[in-house]
């Protein structure tokens, strides 16, 4: 059984650690590429990502991830547990330097929501949410 407690913990120090990540790519100069879908990345994206799906990976190990920036983990699909990530909602507005962009995480149970977390990294705003319970 999985201690959402000790999940929504890891996920909130995470987002911390990704932002933070984030904000050293805010301060330089941004360089932009496109996706397929030409959307925007950036460094910081990737960084982010990798930050925060190589520590979900270390201590959730068994639980698929969803992420924005990875290759899609099909084993999600039949999964009672799933983390989906968007290590920098608001690609655009970091690129524009007004600081509405966050990190994002959340643990999916059965296909429904059980914890969430974001992180406002220019404010150090943090919130998060467990199921039955908003912080």
């Amino acid at each position: 059984m999985l201690n959402v407690e000790k999940a929504l913990k890891t996920m909130k120090e995470i987002s911390i650690v990704a932002g933070h990540e984030i904000l050293k790519r805010y301060k330089k100069g941004v360089q932009v590429e496109y996706k397929e879908d030409s959307s925007p990345v950036t460094e910081a994206d990737k960084v982010a990502n990798d930050v925060i799906v190589r520590s979900l990976k270390s201590e959730f190990n068994e639980i698929p991830i969803l992420a924005e920036e990875s290759a899609d983990d099909t084993s999600r699909l039949g999964a009672k547990y799933c983390f989906i990530v968007d290590p920098l909602d608001g690609t655009k507005e970091f690129i524009n330097k007004n600081g509405e962009f966050t990190v994002n995480i959340a643990l999916i149970e059965d296909n429904r929501p059980i914890a969430g977390v974001i992180y406002v990294p220019v404010l150090e705003e943090l919130y998060y949410a467990e199921k039955d319970s908003v912080k």
